[in-house]
């Protein structure tokens, strides 16, 4: 296995994060601008340049002379202590000059890992925090840990005025010990400005004769140390993937080249892995097809209703940030074969740069048969495989852990998918306590409650073009009984088109009856054989209505789950489906809010939110440790080219891949596809 880390001396594009130098400056410059105030950087973060600009510079718009240069800009939102107010800031890196510096009220922005940090240390040095462990046995506090979440909305502590967070409690009974294992009953509630625990909540047994259940303290472990090496399979062959030629991509700087496809990546703090100006080389045309595509928000919602766990659904872009989470891969456990690193950085509360290595992994994989026939008179099969380009991280947050994952394939297809991984959050029953109808003991006192998973991407088209329209497909059976003259037999069946033409038709679910999926089209480009617009089909196998009630907190605050589909007006400024501002949110910013007004959307500059995601019913099988949930969506070309774009790959053959029989008698077999004259 290989692996390279992508250099970074290149020159600077305007999509590219910034740097831990910019970082430095950024904060060096608001320091001196604002040397009377005592600022926390909450973030500082790469202003991304005006689409308009943009296009000109990447050459799509040729209606006037290429922009050869973009004024480069960070973001910065900091938060003045100890009055805890909230401040946005626009840094030119250019004249290293603060261009502006607004007060937002009524706001609190993004928890950091600073944040969680701080938080953990205070709770666990708390007196009242001390003697409820110690009320359930525990007096030494180096087992005891506090995973800080953000505090939702919370109907005693109400609005944003101050910044607050809570904490789930657990203990362990030795170092690496599984803490979900043994979760504690109550809940600490902190003030973050005054660095606080403000209140202690207690999670009461509810059909039980006790008042306060005790600590499960069998261990449930999965790490090897834990396992036992004796206790491993031994039936296991290595699998080694080698590509002794070398890669098939290109990389300079953050652009790759792959397949035809073309794009750059960025890594920001929210987000986490950005892919824009994603294009595809058809013949001697090279076509635009999304300017922009991102995790835009996610929010876990769960099920039982009763206090605090109402206020258990977390946002983890908006309220922690993917970016911020991201973990540092490892090369032969986190992806396989010959691999392309890609580092992060962001910025800690001082405004001083923190690296991560290894944040993005890119490589290319074997992903079956692309596409195959066999003639049956004359027994000649001809089978072309297909490979994939994977670019993708993997975040931590708490007890979850999410790999997320880019794909593009040969025959123009694009893939987006989360694999949901990690530890289930627990919380404890008292002895002869069940867990009643929202969640299932998956260990004796252990409960798992029940919750959903939903995601919500942010596709920013241009196919063929900036103006775009979305074209809903449904497919109906004929209207036409059987016997009549127009479907004799009764098999009829044809679908039908509608352009969304504004936002409110733009907000739209999906439909299993007519089998529903949508289309990206340019009204503006007809396809010669079909003699309709060109398009790109989106469609998803992994959708679930939310089930929260409508006026529930979460339904509020997480509205852009309510539906599969919003198509809105491109705007700048909204690039976040649950709000910039999404922590303490109440709901009123959003895409629900961005789509209430009616605004057309048809052959123009439009965004789409697609939201995908899993029901989970927790299972005995997903404890200690969950194997993979999967989930995604996936686009292919509609009518958009001339005929299938993999026609020109090589056949398969065995001296290419080097395949050989697991059963030596059949060694002496000349080919794995006989068919294939190459």
């Amino acid at each position: 296995m290989k692996t390279v880390t992508a250099a970074t001396n290149q020159q600077v594009h305007p999509f590219d994060q910034l740097t831990g130098d910019e970082i430095m400056l950024v904060a060096d410059i608001v320091r001196k601008e604002k040397s009377d105030m005592n600022i926390i950087f909450n973030t500082i973060t790469l202003q991304e340049p005006p689409k308009y600009l943009m296009m000109s510079y990447l050459g799509w718009d040729r209606t006037r002379p290429r922009i050869e240069h973009v004024e480069r800009e960070a973001l910065v939102v900091a938060i003045e202590k100890p009055s805890m107010r909230c401040y946005e800031a626009v840094v030119s890196l250019d004249s290293q000059t603060v261009k502006s510096w607004s007060y937002m009220p009524d706001v609190q922005p993004i928890l950091t890992m600073d944040d969680m940090f701080e938080v953990e240390e205070l709770v666990i040095k708390d007196p009242r925090v001390q003697a409820e462990c110690r009320e359930l046995g525990i007096h030494d506090m180096s087992q005891v840990f506090a995973d800080p979440w953000a505090i939702a909305r919370h109907v005693t502590h109400k609005g944003r005025d101050k910044r607050l967070m809570q904490a789930l409690m657990y203990m362990r009974t030795c170092e690496d010990d599984n803490q979900y294992a043994h979760p504690l009953d109550f809940v600490p509630i902190i003030d973050v400005g005054l660095m606080k625990v403000i209140d202690i909540e207690h999670i009461r047994p509810r059909d039980s004769k006790f008042t306060r259940p005790t600590i499960p303290l069998q261990q449930h472990n999965f790490l090897p140390e834990f396992v036992g090496e004796e206790n491993f399979r031994k039936d296991l062959k290595p699998i080694i993937i080698q590509q002794p030629q070398g890669v098939s991509f290109t990389v300079k700087g953050n652009e790759i080249d792959w397949q035809k496809w073309n794009m750059r990546i960025s890594m920001n703090y929210r987000e986490g892995l950005v892919i824009h100006n994603v294009s595809y080389q058809d013949g001697p045309e090279k076509r635009p097809l999304f300017y922009r595509i991102s995790l835009s928000e996610m929010v876990v919602p769960y099920a039982d209703p009763y206090a605090p766990h109402y206020r258990k659904h977390a946002f983890d872009v908006g309220e922690y940030g993917l970016g911020l989470c991201t973990n540092s891969l490892t090369l032969g456990c986190d992806c396989l074969g010959s691999i392309y690193y890609f580092d992060a950085v962001f910025n800690d509360h001082n405004g001083k740069p923190f690296h991560v290595p290894n944040a993005v992994c890119m490589h290319e994989e074997d992903h079956g048969i692309l596409f195959k026939h066999t003639d049956y008179r004359n027994g000649r099969a001809h089978t072309v495989r297909s490979r994939r380009l994977v670019i993708s991280q993997i975040v931590t947050v708490a007890n979850y852990d999410y790999g997320l994952y880019y794909y593009f394939y040969q025959d123009g297809t694009f893939e987006y998918e989360v694999k949901a991984t990690g530890e289930l959050n627990t919380h404890v029953l008292a002895e002869d306590e069940t867990p009643g109808d929202y969640g299932v003991m998956v260990a004796p006192q252990i409960n798992a409650q029940h919750h959903q998973h939903f995601f919500t991407m942010r596709i920013d088209p241009m196919i063929d073009g900036l103006n775009n329209s979305v074209a809903q497909v449904d497919t109906h059976r004929s209207p036409f009984p059987t016997g009549h003259p127009r479907n004799e037999f009764g098999n009829g069946f044809f679908a039908k088109e509608t352009i969304l033409k504004d936002t409110l038709e733009g907000a739209t679910n999906p439909n299993y009856e007519s089998a529903r999926f949508w289309k990206i089209i340019n009204e503006s480009r007809v396809h010669p054989y079909t003699r309709a617009p060109v398009g790109w089909k989106l469609v998803s196998h992994h959708q679930t209505p939310l089930f929260a009630q409508d006026d529930s907190i979460v339904g509020e605050r997480a509205g852009f789950a309510k539906k599969a589909l919003w198509v809105t007006p491109y705007d700048e400024k909204q690039m976040f489906a649950g709000g910039f501002y999404c922590n303490q949110s109440d709901g009123r910013d959003g895409v629900p809010v961005w789509a209430k007004e009616r605004k057309p959307i048809d052959n123009r500059d439009i965004v789409l939110w697609f939201t995908f995601g899993i029901t989970h019913l927790p299972r005995v099988e997903d404890f200690p440790v969950m194997p993979v949930d999967m989930c995604g969506f996936i686009m292919k070309p509609f009518n958009f080219f001339m005929a299938n774009p993999g026609l020109d790959i090589a056949p398969t053959n065995k001296k290419m891949n080097q395949s050989v029989h697991a059963n030596a008698d059949k060694a002496k077999e000349s080919s794995c596809c006989p068919g294939n004259k190459l």
